[in-house]
């Protein structure tokens, strides 16, 4: 299903189109916890990861958050437990609650995460260790660039969706080394055993990492390894489409990596891009070069964004209600030059 234009945009997205074509292309402790041992779920072939560069990926309508409690959704994350299930956070204000949701967008419960304060929650991340699936949960927002410091917490997935309330498995504190930044994409490098922070209102923006397993208490140094200046900046055609945001949609709102570590997706209020990673390639160089597909949106206030649990499709929501939730699927192209995607 093709993304739905606003009345008329489809003309003036021509007219975008021709434009830009006129003017060419711009360039190590484990958290500790209760948490049974799991399978990550359909865990991609390596066959898989090599093919997602012969793909262009399509939008479709998954569904809609259907819990009403979700009025701000601003991160999520796939479970590592259950298929086509999310894990999904609302912005800060609210309580420390995370909500369970299907692939449909259908309510399956909210838990309770134990000793936490919601104050500006604004990404999630999933992953496994040593056989036991993790939740991180991301407390960076910072508006202002004013906060003395930053919280992640670890949590054990759930085993059910209906447990209630899960404990802190860990909760790290931080700072920046170059002062307070406002945030909101967040994701794990589990091959790397590191957390990556993109920053929202530098331009460029800029890329941190921190320890996943710190080997020290306190308050830890998130590291600058990259200025990011490959974000595409919004183009008249972004501007046309979603006239609200379109002309922030060089700004992320979230990011995530997939399991095996072969492929990122940063969303922004424009945009959704698709980054892909060469074996032993780091990923300060991976977001160094243009992504390698640009899916434009039009939602409102785009912010949550998270692969399934196969590594492959993309989903994504808005913080607004009624918040519909998008998908993108690959599709195979046997003409990778027809494309109208940005290639590195």
């Amino acid at each position: 299903m093709a993304v739905p234009l606003p009345q008329g945009a489809a003309l003036f997205l021509v007219l975008a189109t021709l434009l830009a074509g006129c003017a060419g292309t711009a360039p190590v402790v484990a958290p500790e916890g209760p948490a049974r041992e799991v399978t990550p779920v359909q865990e991609r072939a390596p066959e898989e990861a090599t093919a997602a560069r012969e793909v262009s990926y399509v939008p479709q309508r998954s569904g809609e958050l259907q819990n009403p409690a979700m009025t701000e959704a601003s991160g999520m994350a796939a479970s590592r437990i259950h298929d086509n299930l999310f894990w999904v956070l609302n912005d800060g204000g609210n309580g420390p609650w995370i909500y369970a949701v299907g692939s449909d967008g259908s309510d399956r419960g909210r838990i309770e995460v134990e000793g936490a304060r919601n104050r500006d929650w604004e990404d999630m991340a999933s992953f496994v260790w040593n056989g036991r699936s993790y939740l991180l949960i991301a407390d960076i927002g910072d508006n202002r660039a004013e906060r003395s410091s930053c919280l992640l917490y670890i949590v054990p997935e759930p085993e059910s969706p209906e447990a209630g309330s899960v404990p802190l498995a860990r909760t790290i504190e931080y700072i920046y080394e170059d002062g307070p930044r406002d945030a909101e994409s967040l994701a794990v490098d589990l091959q790397g055993e590191r957390i990556l922070i993109l920053s929202k209102r530098d331009h460029p923006q800029r890329l941190y990492q921190l320890p996943l397993f710190p080997d020290y208490d306190g308050i830890q140094t998130a590291r600058r390894i990259a200025t990011i200046a490959a974000l595409p900046q919004p183009s008249l055609a972004d501007i046309l489409i979603n006239p609200a945001l379109g002309k922030l949609g060089d700004v992320p709102t979230a990011m995530d990596i997939a399991a095996d570590g072969s492929a990122a997706v940063v969303l922004t209020y424009s945009s959704v891009l698709r980054f892909v990673r060469s074996t032993g390639m780091e990923w300060a160089e991976v977001f160094s070069r243009p992504p390698l597909e640009k899916i434009s949106h039009t939602l409102v206030q785009a912010e949550a964004a998270a692969f399934g649990s196969s590594g492959v499709r993309i989903y994504y929501t808005s913080e607004r209600q009624p918040a519909p939730l998008w998908m993108l699927a690959p599709e195979p192209s046997p003409n990778p030059a027809a494309r109208p995607v940005l290639r590195r």
